[in-house]
């Protein structure tokens, strides 16, 4: 069974994590922005994964990892998974 995945707005994204319909949470480093992070929230039991897009334009919005840190704090998100792009160190 494949997992459906839908870009959503920050306000939406807000409203999942109050109803807890999203229970996990990963920081997913940018391919073309180095040390940018975008958020994705999973339902796990409704097999359903939903990222954090830009307001006005469908590209998924990027966060510094500390500023991510502050926003997941103020929705009670404690703990969430870091996805580092690169997998090997750069020389």
């Amino acid at each position: 069974m494949s997992v459906k995945f839908y870009k959503i707005k920050e306000g939406e994204f807000l409203r999942l994590v109050e109803t807890q319909s999203i229970t996990k949470f990963i920081a997913q480093e940018s391919e073309s922005s180095p040390l940018k992070f975008s958020l994705v929230g999973i339902n796990p039991q409704q097999r359903v994964a939903y990222a954090v897009r830009h307001g006005r334009v469908d590209e998924l919005r990027t966060w510094r990892l500390d500023n991510l840190a502050l926003f997941l704090k103020k929705l009670g998100v404690f703990n969430w998974e870091v996805q580092f792009e690169q997998t090997e160190p750069p020389l």
